[in-house]
């Protein structure tokens, strides 16, 4: 695959990577409310499903979906009441106070099982990068470098998009004083959506 055949790929990987959805969320509340190094690990936890996701589509992990369309329904039903789960949980945090926590890997660790647990259980990344690749491998079956390049730019576009996103939010955290009314508001918001798409997905599922 030459840079020529290549940048077109990475550019529509990189409008994915950029549509906004419940994964931003979960970057900026762990950014805004756990800091940095909070947001930047779930970045790279969020990459490593959609990386996995990247290699199901070259494996035929789609065909599967396609096949048995009640285990894509499953994973996304998983999806949305996971959603449900943590909207009420933003919800539930602001009628209480913020509990002070020396040890802020337990937090981080959350962001990282959150994150992942997003992307992991959104079957319908499998079907976009089986549609994506098709573009780029050859009738005749794709070669290991293919392979890799393929999986690699997907990974790593992923990560560097949201890892900006954090960079970008710590920046604004830093530069404007965020009332404890603001965080309760974005929280209830963050909260509010997160209820609004897992309705939608539900909704749209059955």
């Amino acid at each position: 695959m030459t840079f020529i055949e290549w940048l077109p790929l990475a550019f529509v990987c990189l409008l994915g990577a950029a549509t906004p959805g419940p994964s931003l969320a979960i970057i900026l509340n762990q950014t805004f409310s756990q800091g940095a190094n909070a947001g930047r690990l779930a970045s790279i936890s969020h990459a490593i499903a959609v990386g996995i996701y990247a290699v199901g589509a070259i494996l035929g992990l789609s065909s599967l979906f396609q096949a048995v369309p009640m285990l894509a329904n499953i994973l996304i039903t998983l999806g949305a009441l996971y959603l449900i789960y943590l909207g009420v949980m933003l919800i539930r945090s602001t009628n209480k106070p913020e509990p002070v926590i020396n040890n802020h890997s337990v937090m981080a660790n959350d962001g990282v099982k959150q994150a992942f647990i997003i992307a992991f259980l959104n079957p319908k990344l499998a079907v976009f990068f089986f549609a994506l690749f098709s573009q780029f491998i050859p009738t005749s079956g794709t070669s290991i470098t293919t392979a890799t390049i393929l999986v690699g730019t997907v990974l790593f576009i992923d990560m560097l998009w949201y890892l900006a996103i954090v960079q970008i939010a710590t920046t604004i955290k830093k530069r404007t004083q965020i009332s404890n009314k603001n965080v309760r508001l974005l929280k209830l918001f963050q909260g509010g959506l997160f209820i609004l798409i897992a309705v939608n997905a539900l909704i749209f599922t059955n």
